[in-house]
C-alpha cells in the first residue's frame, strides 16, 4: 500500500508547471536584454551615419563623401538587424519585446530624419511635384527645364507663367529645382504619390527653408513607413503568427536608409499595398457573403491606389484573383476587377492624356520603361548577349558577353525591322519582353500553388504573405533597374519568407552605392588592373560580387530542401512497406 498522499501527484505537476513558467520568463528576460543590447548599439551606427550624412551636401566634392564608411557602418548596423532577428526567432518573446521593437524603431527613423539624403536627389522632384501640384498646375506638363527656360524666356502660357511666378514668390523652390534629377523630363510618379506631395506642400510654409522642407516631406513618409509596420504586426496577428517577427520589417537597415534618409516616394505604395494584402487576408478569414465580398472590393480598390502611388503593385493581381476564383468561383472575381481597373483607369489617365497639347505626360515614364537600367543582374545577363559588340569600345564589353557576334545580329535586326525601332534599342526591349515573359510564368504558377497549396491544412494568411513575398520578389530580381529601395517593396512580408537566404538581400543591395564611389575615384582609370573604368567596373564585376554567392544559396537550399523532403518521403514509403 503507497503512503503518498493523494495531492503529492497534483503538487509536483503544479512545481513543474512553475519552472517551465520561471525557465519561460527567464528566456524572455534574456531575449529582451539581448534585443535591447542591439537597439544601443545600432543606434549609435545611426547616429554616426546621420552625423557623416552632412558631408554628402550636394555642392560637396564627391571624392570627399565617405561612401565606404558610411556603408561600413550600414553593414555593422546590418549584421547587428540579422542577430536581432535570429534572436526573435529562436527565442520567445512578450508583450516588452515587441514594445521594445516599436520603440527602437522609432528611435531609428527619428535618428535618420534629421540626416541629408545620402547620395539620393529623388525627393527634390517630390518637393517640386508637390509645389506644381499645389499651384493647380499638373505636374505632368512640364519639365523642369521648361520651367526653367520660361523663367529666362517669357511665355504666353498661363500655367507656364504661374510656375515662373511661384519661383519667385518661393526662392527656396528655385533651389529645388536646380537639385531636379533628369530635369529635361516630366515628372514619372502617379497621381496617388502626386496628392500626398501635394499636400504636403500645402502644409509647408512658403517662408520655409529647403532644409525645413526636406524634414517635413521625409516626417510625412516615415508615418506612412510606421503605419505599414503596424499593418505588418496585424497581418500576422491574423494568421497568429508571433507579432515580434516584425521585427524583420522594424529594425531593416535598408528602411533606414531609403525612408528615413533619402526619403523615397515607395513608403506610400509599400504602406497602400501591405493595407490590400491585410484586408484582403481578413476577406479570407470572413465567412462566405456579403463582408466577404465587401473585403476583396475594398482590397481592390486599394491595391489600385497603390498602383497609382508607384506602379509595381499591379504585379499582385493574379494572385489576388487567382485565390478569389479558386475560393469562390468566377462571379466573385469580377466585381473587384471591375473596381480594381475603373480605379486605377482614372489614376493613371494623367500620365497618357493633357491638355496641354504641346506636351506629353507619358514621356518620363516611357523613357524610364524604355531605357533605365541600373544594379541588374539576371536582365543584364541577357541584355548584354544581345548587345552588338561591334562599335562598343572594350571597356565598355561584359565580360560574360559570349553569344555568337552573328546570331546577335541577326535577332536585332529582325525585331528592329518588326517593331520598327532603331537597332541599338533593340536588345533592350527584347530582354524586356524575355524577363517579362520568365516573369508571368513565375507570378502565375505562385498564384496557382496559392490558390491549390499542396497542405490543405496550412493557414491561408500564411500562404497568402509568402505569395505575395515571392511575386514581389522575382519581379524586382528580373527588374532592370534594381534600386535599393525598390527592394523595400518586399519587407513587409520578409516574416512569410521560407527561406533565410532572403534576409541577406537587404544587406547586399547597398552595395549599389559603390557605384558612385567607383565613379568618383575612377573616372577613366581601370580600377584593379581590369579593363574597367569606376562605373562600368561595378556594372560588370561588382554586381556578380553582389548577387551570384546569393543566387548560389538560393540554389543550394532549395536542392537541399527538395532532397530533404524526398528522403522523408521515401523512408514514410517504406515504413508503410
Amino acid at each position: 500500500m503507497s503512503n503518498e498522499h493523494p495531492n503529492h501527484g497534483s503538487l509536483r505537476e503544479h512545481t513543474s508547471r512553475t519552472g517551465d513558467v520561471r525557465r519561460n520568463l527567464t528566456a524572455n528576460s534574456a531575449v529582451t536584454k539581448r534585443l535591447a543590447g542591439i537597439a544601443i548599439i545600432s543606434t549609435l551606427f545611426y547616429g554616426i551615419i546621420a552625423w557623416l550624412s552632412w558631408r554628402f551636401e550636394l555642392d560637396s566634392a564627391g571624392v570627399d563623401r565617405p561612401i565606404v564608411l558610411v556603408l561600413i557602418l550600414f553593414a555593422a548596423a546590418f549584421i547587428a538587424y540579422v542577430f536581432a532577428s535570429l534572436t526573435i526567432m529562436r527565442g520567445p518573446a512578450n508583450s516588452h519585446t515587441l514594445k521594445l521593437i516599436m520603440g527602437a524603431a522609432v528611435i531609428f527613423r527619428v535618428v535618420m530624419l534629421f540626416s541629408l539624403p545620402i547620395q539620393e536627389v529623388d525627393l527634390y522632384r517630390y518637393l517640386w511635384d508637390g509645389a506644381v501640384g499645389a499651384e493647380g498646375v499638373s505636374p505632368f506638363t512640364f519639365s523642369p527645364e521648361d520651367v526653367r527656360n520660361a523663367v529666362e524666356s517669357p511665355t504666353e502660357n498661363a500655367e507656364l507663367a504661374r510656375l515662373v511666378a511661384l519661383l519667385h514668390r518661393e526662392p527656396p523652390l528655385a533651389e529645388i529645382l536646380d537639385h531636379v534629377h533628369f530635369p529635361e523630363l516630366p515628372t514619372i510618379y502617379p497621381p496617388t504619390s502626386q496628392a500626398v506631395f501635394a499636400a504636403v506642400s500645402l502644409l509647408t510654409p512658403n517662408s520655409a527653408s529647403l532644409l525645413t522642407r526636406v524634414l517635413i516631406i521625409k516626417a510625412v513618409l516615415i508615418a506612412f513607413d510606421l503605419a505599414t509596420l503596424i499593418l505588418v504586426i496585424q497581418i500576422l496577428r491574423l494568421c497568429k503568427r508571433p507579432v515580434a517577427l516584425c521585427i524583420s520589417y522594424a529594425w531593416c537597415p535598408l528602411i533606414m536608409k531609403e525612408v528615413a534618409n533619402s526619403g523615397h516616394l515607395d513608403a506610400i505604395a509599400v504602406f497602400l499595398t501591405t493595407l490590400a494584402v491585410y484586408m484582403f487576408a481578413r476577406s479570407l478569414q470572413a465567412p462566405r457573403g456579403h463582408a466577404s465580398r465587401l473585403g476583396k472590393a475594398a482590397a481592390a480598390f486599394v491595391l489600385a491606389l497603390g498602383v497609382g502611388a508607384k506602379l509595381y503593385p499591379v504585379v499582385l493581381v493574379p494572385l489576388f484573383a487567382t485565390m478569389v476564383y479558386r475560393r469562390d468561383g468566377m462571379r466573385a472575381v469580377l466585381m473587384p476587377a471591375i473596381l480594381f481597373a475603373a480605379t486605377a483607369t482614372v489614376l493613371l489617365i494623367p500620365l497618357s492624356h493633357n491638355r496641354n497639347p504641346d506636351a506629353d505626360p507619358s514621356r518620363g515614364v516611357v523613357t524610364f520603361l524604355q531605357r533605365w537600367e541600373m544594379n541588374d543582374f539576371l536582365f543584364a545577363l541577357v541584355n548584354e548577349n544581345l548587345k552588338p559588340e561591334a562599335g562598343q569600345p572594350p571597356h565598355d564589353l561584359a565580360w560574360y558577353s559570349v553569344m555568337p557576334e552573328s546570331f546577335r545580329t541577326t535577332i536585332i535586326e529582325n525585331v528592329a525591322s518588326r517593331m520598327n525601332v532603331p537597332v541599338e534599342q533593340a536588345p533592350y526591349l527584347i530582354t524586356r519582353f524575355v524577363t517579362g515573359l520568365i516573369f508571368l510564368l513565375i507570378s502565375f504558377s505562385i498564384a496557382w500553388k496559392a490558390a491549390n497549396p499542396a497542405d490543405q491544412t496550412c493557414d491561408p494568411i500564411s500562404v497568402l504573405g509568402a505569395s505575395v513575398f515571392l511575386t514581389l520578389a522575382w519581379f524586382w530580381l528580373l527588374c532592370p533597374t534594381q534600386n535599393p529601395w525598390y527592394w523595400t517593396w518586399t519587407l513587409p512580408f520578409l516574416p512569410f519568407a521560407k527561406s533565410r537566404v532572403w534576409l541577406a538581400m537587404s544587406g547586399l543591395v547597398l552595395v549599389y552605392y559603390l557605384r558612385f564611389w567607383l565613379g568618383y575615384h575612377f573616372p577613366t582609370t581601370a580600377v584593379l588592373g581590369s579593363r574597367y573604368t569606376g562605373t562600368a567596373f561595378f556594372d560588370s564585376v561588382v554586381t556578380w560580387i553582389e548577387f551570384a554567392p546569393w543566387f548560389g544559396c538560393l540554389i543550394a537550399v532549395h536542392l537541399y530542401r527538395r532532397w530533404r523532403l524526398n528522403a522523408a518521403t521515401a523512408s514514410n514509403e517504406s515504413g508503410h512497406v
